[in-house]
C-alpha cells in the first residue's frame, strides 16, 4: 500500500515445533515458532523499563518442507490457520497431510474448527494444494494419512456414543475401524481396551469414495492422476489413468472434477464410465454456450471487450453443472449456475427435478424473461396431475388462458365451469370462443349473443346469413365496416344473384377483383369505371382493355394513363383522334418519360401550332437544340424550370461534351438575353464559364444588389471594373455603402487609374454641387496616392496636372480662411489663381470672384465690387450661381448703373447649371 505506518516486527528467533520426514527421508516438514521483537515502550511516569523480560513465542502461520536432494526449502502460509499436525504418506512420498485451525489471534475465525489440507510437494512449483476437507465436530485430531485415508482420533464423548444411531451407520460407510490403520496397536497388542479402539476413525479420501477394495496399482494410478491434476499436466494425468477399468474410480475422479471445473478431464472420465449420454449432454452444452457468448460478443463487441474473462468462467460452470447433473449431484448443480447467474438454466433444472416453487421464485426474482413460459409449464404439470383450479391460476399468470383453459375444462367435460368462467373474464377471445361452441351444438341465439359481447361482427354475419336475414347482416355490416363480414355478405348476395348490391358489398370490402369481374359479365360500364378507379394498376389495365374491346376509347385512355401504361394510352389517343386526354396526357410527362412518347406528342403539337407545349415536351425529351429555336421562332418565354430542362447534364443528349454542352447554355443564355430575362440569362452564362458576359447581362438588369454579390464571389478583375463603373452612376454620394464597394471593386482590379479618375470625379462633385473645397482637397489627395500606384502611360504628365489641380484648390481654401484674418492676402491670393492658366480645370473662376465680390461688398467698396462684376461679365460667366441677386442690385444702384440682366433673372436660373451638370453627368 501507499500509506505510511509502523515497521513490521522483526523475527528475533525461531524454534522448531513439530517435525516430520517422509518414509524415503527425501522430504521433511516442520512448524515453528518465531520470536517478535516488539519496539520499546517509553513509560510517562519514570518507572524503569525491564528489558530483561523474554520475548513471546508466536505460532507461525506458515509450514515449511525442506526436500534433501535438491536441498531447497519450500514454504506454504495458511494465513488465518495455524498448521499443527503434519504427515507423509507412507508410501507416496510427495502426498502430506496437514492439519490446521483457526488462528485465535484472528478477530474472526475462517472455515471449520478442525480442517486437513492435502498437498503435494513438487520438484518445481513448490508445495501445491490438492485438497481441503473439513473434519466433523466429533473427530478431535488427525493422526496418520494412508491413501486412499485419513485417520482421526475421535473425541471423548463421540467415542461412548452408542454404535445404532445415524452417525454409526455413516460410519460404517465412510469410515473403517483400525484394522486398516497400519502398525495399529490391535496388529501388535491383542488385549487393547474397546474403549481406545472406539476413538479411532478413518475417513475415506473424495476420490476413493464408493470404491470397496482398491488395489496398489489403481491407488497410484490415482494419486498420480491428482498430482499432476494439481500442477497443470493434463497429458501426464491422462496417461497415469488411462489403464484403469473401474467404473466407480471413474465416476468419483467425475465427481472432483465437477469442483475443480477441469471439462476435459470430465469428458474422458465420463467416456471411460460408458456414460455417453452424459458426455454428449456436456459437449452439446459447451458448444451451445459459445455460440451464445460470440453472439453477444458479435452484437455487443466493447461490452463483452470490457467483461475480461468473466465468459469463460461462465462457461466452465455451466458445463461443470451439467456434469454434475449426469452424475446426480443436483445439489452442486443448483450451486454452479447461482453462482454463475445462469438463473435460466437453474430454472429449467427446478422444473426438471419438481421443484416449482422454487422455479417460480427463481423466475420472479432473476429470469423474468421466462417467468411466464415458467408458469405455462406449471400449469401444464398441473393439469397432468388433475389439479384444474391450480392449473387455472398458472395459465392465467402465464397469458395463455384465453386458449388453455377453455381447452382443458372442456376436455375435462366441466362445461358448466366453463361458461361460468368466461362470464366472469369478460374477454372478447372467450366470447368468441364460447360463440364457436354454441353454435357447433345449433345454440345459434346463444351463439348471437357471444357473439355480439366479442363484437365478431363476421361471425354474427355468418350466422344471419346462415339463416337467411340478408338485410340485418347488411346493417351490422354498414356500422361496423368490417372488411371480412362485407365480403361475407357480398359472396351470400352474389350467391342469391343480386348483382349490385354483391357489387356494392365487394367494394366495401375492397376485394375490388370481384366487383370488377361482376360489373364486366353484366355489363356495368358505370360501376366498372368507379370500381377500376379504386383498384389496383392490374384490375385497370383489365377494365381499360375491356373498355377499349367495347369501343369506349374515352375511359379506356383514363384507365390505362392511371394504371401507368402511357404508351398504350397514347396510342389510343393517336387512333381515335382524342385531343383533350392528348393534351392531359402530355401534361404529366417528365423527363422520365419515354423519349419516343416524348417527341411523338411534340411532333404533335407542333404539327397543331402548340408551341409553348412543343418547347416543354422538346425540352423533357432532351432535344434542347429544337427547344431552343422554337423559343426564338416563335418568342415562347423561358422560364427557370424551362431552361434547367433544355440544358442537359453533362453526358447526355446533346451535352456529349463539356463544349457542347457550354454551348447549348450560351445559346440558352442569349435567347433569355434578348427577351430581358436577365438573370436567367446571367445564371446560364454563369454555367458555361461566361463570367463576363453574365456580369453584362446583371448590369442590364439593374439589379445593384446583385451585382455587387456577384462581382464579390466572381473575383474577376474585369468583373470588378465592370461592377465599380456601373456604381459610379448611382447616387454614390448619399449611399456610402455604394461609395465603398467602388473603391473596393476598384482597388482588388489594381484599376488604380480609373480609382483616381473616380476620386478626381468625387472632388469635382464636391465642388460643383456643394462648392465644399475642403473634402474635394481630400478627395484630389486621395486621387493622387492612388495615381501614384497605377503603371500607365503619361503616368508623370496626369501626375504633374494632377498635383497643379490640388495646388489651386488648397490655395483658394487659404484664401477662404483669410477673409476675416488677413483680407489683403486673401484679395491677392484671388487675383494670382485668376491669373494662372487652366485654373477652371480645378476651381470654379466665378466662386473666386464670388469671394472678392462679397468682401468688397461688405466693406462698402462698391466701385471695386463693381469693377469685378464687370470682369466676370467680361468673362462670360452667369452672375446668378455665384452672387446673390440683391448684393448685385445693391452694387449697382450704389454706382447709378443698371441692373444686369442675367443678374435681374438670375432666381428664375438658379437651376439651370445644376442641370446641364446633371446632363454632363449622365452623358458620362
Amino acid at each position: 500500500g501507499g500509506g505510511a505506518g509502523p515497521p513490521p516486527p522483526a523475527a528475533a528467533g525461531c524454534r522448531i515445533i513439530t517435525v516430520s520426514i517422509a518414509a524415503d527421508g527425501s522430504r521433511i516438514s516442520a512448524t515453528v515458532d518465531t520470536q517478535t521483537a516488539e519496539p520499546a515502550k517509553t513509560s510517562t511516569v519514570g518507572l524503569r523499563a525491564k528489558s530483561n523480560a523474554p520475548l513471546p513465542w508466536v505460532r507461525s502461520s506458515a509450514l515449511h518442507v525442506y526436500v534433501v536432494d535438491a536441498d531447497v526449502e519450500q514454504t506454504h502460509d495458511f494465513g488465518s490457520r495455524l498448521p499443527s499436525g503434519h504427515y507423509w504418506d507412507a508410501t507416496e512420498t510427495k502426498l502430506l497431510a496437514v492439519e490446521t485451525r483457526p488462528d485465535a489471534r484472528q478477530r474472526k475465525s475462517e472455515g471449520a474448527e478442525l480442517e486437513v489440507v492435502t498437498m503435494f510437494s513438487t520438484a518445481d512449483g513448490g508445495l501445491r494444494v490438492r485438497d481441503v476437507i473439513s473434519a466433523e465436530s466429533e473427530l478431535e485430531t488427525l493422526i496418520s494419512v494412508q491413501v486412499p485415508k485419513f485417520y482421526f482420533a475421535r473425541c471423548a464423548s463421540a467415542a461412548n456414543l452408542p454404535s445404532s444411531d445415524a452417525s454409526a451407520e455413516r460410519d460404517r460407510d465412510r469410515r473403517s475401524d483400525t484394522d486398516s490403520l497400519p502398525n495399529s496397536p490391535q496388529k501388535r497388542t491383542s488385549s487393547s481396551s474397546s474403549s481406545a479402539t472406539s476413538r479411532l476413525a478413518s475417513v475415506v479420501m473424495r476420490e476413493f469414495e464408493g470404491m470397496k477394495e482398491v488395489d496398489d496399482a489403481t491407488r497410484h494410478a490415482l494419486v498420480e492422476f491428482s498430482y499432476y491434476l494439481t500442477i497443470g499436466s493434463m497429458d501426464e494425468a491422462h496417461r497415469a489413468v488411462k489403464l484403469i477399468k473401474h467404473a466407480s474410480v471413474w465416476e468419483n475422479m467425475a465427481k472432483m472434477c465437477v469442483k475443480t471445473k477441469r471439462l476435459d478431464v470430465a469428458e474422458v472420465c465420463l467416456g471411460n464410465m460408458g456414460h455417453a449420454r452424459g458426455a454428449r449432454a456436456v459437449r452439446e452444452t459447451a458448444a451451445r454456450c459459445r455460440a451464445e457468448e460470440a453472439e453477444a460478443v458479435g452484437e455487443n463487441g466493447d461490452h463483452a471487450e470490457s467483461g475480461g474473462g468473466g465468459g469463460g468462467d461462465v462457461l466452465a460452470d455451466v458445463c461443470a453443472a451439467m456434469v454434475a447433473i449426469q452424475l446426480g449431484l443436483l445439489d452442486e448443480a443448483e450451486k454452479l449456475y447461482e453462482g454463475c447467474g445462469r438463473y435460466d438454466l437453474l430454472n429449467e433444472l427446478l422444473q426438471a427435478t419438481g421443484a416449482w416453487e422454487r422455479a417460480l421464485e427463481v423466475a420472479e426474482a432473476h429470469d423474468r424473461i421466462h417467468l411466464r413460459t415458467t408458469h405455462y409449464a406449471y400449469a401444464r404439470q398441473l393439469e397432468s396431475a388433475g389439479d384444474l383450479d391450480g392449473a387455472l391460476e398458472h395459465y392465467i399468470a402465464s397469458g395463455t388462458h384465453k386458449s388453455e383453459v377453455p381447452r382443458m375444462l372442456f376436455d375435462a367435460g366441466q362445461i358448466g365451469k366453463l361458461r361460468e368462467y368466461i362470464d366472469g373474464a369478460q374477454e372478447p377471445e372467450l366470447f368468441k370462443w364460447w360463440g364457436q361452441y354454441c353454435e357447433s351444438s345449433g345454440q345459434f341465439d346463444n351463439a348471437l349473443e357471444y357473439y355480439n359481447k366479442a363484437k365478431d361482427k363476421l361471425a354474427t354475419v355468418r350466422v344471419l346469413c346462415f339463416h337467411d336475414d340478408l338485410e340485418r347482416a347488411a346493417e351490422i355490416v354498414n356500422e361496423s365496416e368490417d372488411d371480412a363480414a362485407a365480403f361475407h355478405l357480398a359472396r351470400q348476395f352474389e350467391m342469391k344473384e343480386r348483382i349490385k348490391e354483391a357489387v356494392f358489398y365487394y367494394q366495401r370490402a375492397h376485394r375490388f377483383n370481384h366487383a370488377v369481374r361482376l360489373a364486366k359479365e353484366n355489363n356495368m360500364s358505370s360501376e366498372l369505371t368507379m370500381l377500376a378507379l379504386q383498384a389496383p394498376p392490374r384490375l385497370m389495365l383489365e377494365a381499360a382493355s375491356y373498355f377499349e374491346e367495347c369501343n369506349m376509347p374515352e375511359k379506356a385512355v383514363t384507365l390505362y394513363q392511371k394504371s401507368g401504361n402511357t404508351a398504350k394510352a397514347l396510342d389510343l389517343c393517336f387512333r381515335c383522334r382524342l385531343f383533350d386526354a392528348l393534351r392531359d396526357i402530355s401534361d404529366s410527362l417528365s423527363a422520365e418519360s419515354d423519349p419516343q412518347l416524348l417527341q411523338r406528342c411534340a411532333e404533335f403539337f407542333l404539327d397543331h401550332g402548340q408551341y409553348e407545349k412543343t418547347v416543354h415536351l422538346f425540352a423533357a425529351a432532351g432535344d434542347a437544340s429544337r427547344a431552343l429555336d422554337l423559343c426564338v421562332l416563335h418568342n415562347i418565354a423561358i422560364t427557370e424550370d424551362l431552361g434547367e430542362k433544355m440544358c442537359p447534364p453533362l453526358g447526355g443528349r446533346g451535352a456529349e461534351t463539356a463544349e457542347a454542352r457550354n454551348a447549348t447554355l450560351q445559346k440558352i443564355a442569349k435567347c433569355c438575353k434578348r427577351q430581358a430575362n436577365y438573370h436567367l440569362a446571367c445564371k446560364k452564362y454563369t454555367q458555361a464559364g461566361e463570367r463576363v458576359k453574365a456580369m453584362k447581362c446583371l448590369l442590364k438588369s439593374g439589379d445593384s444588389d446583385k451585382i455587387i454579390y456577384y462581382a464579390g464571389v466572381s473575383r474577376d478583375r474585369d468583373i470588378y471594373v465592370m461592377a465599380a463603373n456601373y456604381l459610379q452612376k448611382l447616387d454614390w454620394h448619399s449611399d456610402a455603402n455604394i461609395l465603398k464597394h467602388i473603391t473596393t471593386f476598384y482597388t482588388k482590379a489594381k484599376a488604380f487609374e480609373q480609382l483616381s479618375s473616380f476620386y478626381d470625379a468625387c472632388a469635382q462633385v464636391e465642388i460643383d454641387e456643394y462648392r465644399d473645397y475642403e473634402k474635394a482637397v481630400g478627395a484630389l489627395r486621395e486621387a493622387l496616392n492612388v495615381l501614384n500606384k497605377a503603371r500607365v502611360q503619361g503616368k508623370e504628365s496626369k501626375v504633374m496636372a494632377l498635383q497643379t489641380k490640388v495646388s489651386h484648390v488648397e490655395a483658394f481654401v487659404g484664401a477662404r480662411k483669410m477673409v476675416k484674418s488677413d483680407p489683403e492676402q486673401m484679395i491677392a491670393l484671388c487675383h494670382e489663381l485668376l491669373s494662372q492658366r487652366n485654373v477652371e480645370a480645378a476651381i470654379r473662376v466665378g466662386d473666386v470672384y464670388a469671394l472678392m465680390i462679397e468682401w468688397h461688398y461688405s466693406q462698402g467698396q462698391m466701385e471695386a465690387a463693381y469693377t469685378l462684376v464687370e470682369r466676370m461679365r467680361e468673362r462670360n460667366i452667369i452672375l446668378a450661381p455665384y452672387l446673390d441677386s440683391d448684393m448685385v442690385a445693391a452694387i449697382c444702384n450704389a454706382l447709378g448703373v443698371p441692373v444686369a440682366a442675367d443678374a435681374a433673372n438670375g432666381a428664375d436660373d438658379d437651376d439651370a447649371p445644376e442641370e446641364a451638370i446633371e446632363e454632363d453627368v449622365d452623358d458620362d
